[in-house]
């Protein structure tokens, strides 16, 4: 029973779970009010037809061992009981958050394929159901989960993801030893307050466009907008957190390096550090300075350094340092959040006949820090899924306050607009 090797960079979340932090990747997507809703049968089918075709989701990890990688082998049908469940919520969405919370909380099972579906019933007014899909972070990123829960969707459809010709071989080379001497220099981050292994979930939302006329009108990323509305959420909801950083929130912000002919499931990721102000200035103010210190993002020295270090770094050494060395790299020490902004689609899907209203990423905590965060565009809406630590986080507050940040988008600038509020 050989089965196939996992690749280092997908090894790498399984040695991080080794911090007790789970490690899962997936996405909710809210239904919109039908008198057609799908009983659990229907979902089953669903699933084993659409997972039918991807190897991982009837593949298994192997018996460990310590000196080789782990592997994948074959598991035989799925119990499709276990795999897919149906839960109902008694508050609405907010049971439907908790929930995800709940199941953020839990380990995926060795023994079995490492993903869960779960059909959330009642979590909006009208009979509204939701579609839970968790996905462990061995299997793939989050583009490559979003990939095979196509499979689910009707009609087929696919990202557009960037094509074209990359960097030469000597180029890639000289840019990754650039990027490696520049990582080796980026440094320790402030320390944290100490942390949990509880989770909570929140979600926001904003259309595309909205976020598009911010970013284009002040001249920079929609990424950059972004990530400057957490630093200011996070400062008014959390000051003790911000003052314990010392007013700089280092973002660990994702590079996608998946190309259009990359198969859905491994990680094809890359991440750059980004320290950025948590110190309650205008945000106009605030989104100069962290468009200005993401413009390291622009540059792929730094992501071609990281990919080279998950992809080829850790596949040539012995397997207990690389056991060692993910959760060593990978939390508090050199990172508090992360952020990550995705493509999605722009066609209207369905599931079992019912389309989709909103789809909001879920992204899994690095150990001992207190936010990640998933952007997904779809169907013109920008849906955010906020992880949060609520030791260290209050993730309901976050997401109001974003919210709240991002419904004045539509209005107009946000400069001066109650900074002092927090």
């Amino acid at each position: 029973m050989r089965g196939i090797v996992v690749p280092s960079a997908d090894a790498f979340f399984l040695h991080i779970e080794r911090t007790g932090a789970p490690q899962h990747v997936g996405g909710i997507v809210v239904l919109e009010p039908s008198a057609r809703r799908p009983t659990i049968d229907e979902v089953r089918t669903i699933v084993a037809d659409g997972f039918a075709q991807l190897p991982r989701m009837h593949q298994r990890l192997g018996p460990p061992s310590r000196w080789r990688r782990p592997r994948w082998i074959e598991a035989g049908e799925a119990d499709l009981d276990w795999h897919v469940v149906e839960h109902r919520s008694t508050d609405g969405y907010a049971g439907l958050l908790r929930y995800i919370g709940d199941l953020a909380e839990q380990p995926m099972p060795r023994d079995r394929p490492m993903w869960r579906i779960a059909i959330v019933r009642d979590i909006g007014p009208g009979g509204v159901d939701g579609l839970v899909v968790l996905v462990h972070h061995s299997i793939a990123d989050g583009i490559g989960t979003v990939l095979q829960t196509f499979s689910l969707f009707e009609p087929p459809t696919k990202i557009e993801l960037p094509s074209g010709a990359g960097p030469g071989r000597l180029t890639r080379a000289v840019a990754t030893a650039v990027g490696l001497a520049q990582l080796a220099t980026d440094g320790t981050a402030a320390k944290l307050p100490p942390s949990s292994l509880r989770r909570e979930f929140a979600t926001a939302a904003v259309e595309l466009d909205v976020v598009r006329r911010a970013a284009s009108a002040r001249g920079v990323r929609v990424t950059d907008v972004l990530i400057a509305l957490l630093a200011d959420s996070v400062y008014a909801v959390a000051p003790g957190l911000a003052q314990a950083v010392n007013g700089q929130l280092r973002f660990s912000v994702t590079t996608m390096v998946r190309t259009p002919d990359s198969a859905a499931e491994g990680n094809a990721t890359a991440a750059v550090m980004v320290e950025v102000p948590v110190d309650g200035r205008p945000f106009d103010d605030l989104l100069t300075e962290v468009s200005a210190r993401t413009r390291r993002l622009q540059r792929p020295t730094r992501a071609l350094a990281s990919r080279f270090v998950l992809a080829t770094g850790l596949r040539l050494v012995p397997e207990p340092f690389a056991r060692w060395f993910a959760p060593t790299v990978y939390g508090q020490r050199f990172l508090h959040a992360v952020v990550s902004n995705m493509p999605g689609t722009t066609e209207q899907l369905s599931f079992a006949g019912v389309p989709h209203d909103r789809v909001y990423p879920i992204l899994p905590l690095v150990p001992g820090t207190p936010l990640a965060v998933g952007a997904l565009s779809w169907t013109g809406v920008l849906g955010i899924g906020l992880a949060t630590d609520p030791q260290l986080i209050d993730g309901p507050a976050l997401a109001a306050r974003l919210n709240q940040a991002l419904a004045r988008l539509r209005t107009g600038p946000l400069e001066g607009e109650e900074q002092a509020s927090a």
